[in-house]
């Protein structure tokens, strides 16, 4: 099969390739909601204004799209030296990301002729730090495994996140069972007391505003706390495309919101994506009690449900099934800008791996008691 890649630089030509994108995404064998053409589009706008697009387009030999690549270049400085960084487009707030290639088409020769790509259009680019690539999709695997390949590369390949996912289909699924069933008590405690619980809800902007502010109340790196996040977000739910995938819902206890959620289905898959929780109520477990309810409803329908990033233990009462995310970061051996780039995070890692931190603490206290028994022994 002949390949080819070509280089989309420019907005109006991002913007053409909605259609395409996103009957690409649609015929993966592991899409994601995070992949589509919107997410990818809105985050560029809102998060990407001072970076340089670089999405590489491959082509199969009747021009029709078989993979995307979404990538931009972010110049940061450190010590004062530019130093150009290829990233996927999404970032952050997106939990997975992939070059998306569609199903049926060899993912190895895919990601070879965009590594070439890459090789040749090495002077555009110092370190390629591309995360959040998930273990489900193999296009990862063949990534990590080609791109060690090139000579004069050197290639970090790291586990970023665990991703706990309950399959909904399975008759065989793991959970904790007593905290399943405490939940279930609590639930028909509540509903006594006068919680109704809407999965799905349709009165999405009715309790937007609402959701906003407890958002911004419960977490201090809440993107509702700079408006680039709220226009972000106003934009995303707004788009068409994406419009049917929303979900909300919401936990009411005597007509005040005390617990929401909103993520998004897409195909067969609920995404749990971004929770709140009135902390007033915290001690009546509403949070986990809509997650409950929402798992309950969503069992009839759909066959996955991804609790997104984050090993909170809560999440294990309901699942012990797992994905890996990984991180790959890649530049040439003799680089400056890649050395200095990569200094503090080999450095950090570099200490961890020689106990340094844990020694520092032993010395930190065995100083500590050395002072306190001198004083002790002064009096």
């Amino acid at each position: 099969m002949s390949l080819t890649v070509e280089l989309v630089q420019h907005l109006p030509d991002f913007e053409a390739l909605q259609p395409d994108w996103n009957e690409l995404v649609e015929s993966m064998a592991f899409p994601e909601i995070f992949h589509f053409w919107e997410w990818n589009f809105c985050y560029f706008k809102h998060y990407r204004t001072a970076d340089e697009l670089f999405i590489l387009v491959v082509r199969d030999q009747s021009k029709k799209v078989v993979s995307i690549a979404p990538l931009c270049i972010r110049s940061m400085r450190r010590l004062g030296v530019r130093i150009r960084v290829l990233e996927t487009i999404v970032v952050n707030i997106g939990d997975y990301r992939n070059f998306l290639t569609r199903a049926g088409t060899h993912r190895g020769r895919v990601v070879e002729a965009v590594l070439d790509y890459l090789r040749d259009s090495a002077a555009r680019w110092d370190v390629i730090d591309i995360a959040q690539f998930s273990s489900r999709d193999s296009t990862t695997a063949h990534l990590a495994t080609l791109a060690q390949g090139y000579p004069g590369w050197n290639v970090r390949v790291r586990i970023t996140t665990a991703t706990a996912v309950r399959r909904l289909s399975s008759p065989t699924t793991a959970e904790d069972v007593e905290k399943v069933r405490r939940l279930r008590r609590k639930l028909k405690d509540l509903e006594r007391r006068g919680l109704q619980v809407q999965i799905g809800s349709a009165d999405f902007a009715k309790y937007w505003p609402t959701f906003c502010e407890l958002h911004r109340k419960t977490w201090p790196l809440s993107p509702f706390h700079e408006a680039v996040g709220m226009a972000f977000y106003d934009d995303l739910k707004s788009r068409p495309g994406l419009k049917e995938k929303l979900e909300f819902s919401v936990a009411e206890f005597q007509g005040r919101p005390v617990a929401m959620h909103f993520g998004f289905v897409d195909r067969s898959k609920l995404y749990h994506y971004m929770t709140v929780m009135d902390r007033e109520f915290r001690n009546e477990r509403v949070g986990a009690v809509l997650l409950y309810v929402m798992i309950q409803h969503y069992q009839k329908t759909l066959q996955n449900f991804d609790f997104m990033r984050g090993m909170e233990t809560y999440k294990l009462w309901f699942t012990d099934d797992l994905d890996i995310s990984f991180r790959l970061v890649i530049h040439r051996n003799a680089s400056g800008p890649a050395f200095l780039y990569n200094l503090g995070a080999v450095t950090r890692q570099y200490a961890i791996d020689l106990g340094f931190p844990r020694a520092a603490l032993q010395l930190a206290k065995g100083g500590a008691a050395k002072v306190r028994d001198r004083l002790l022994g002064s009096r």
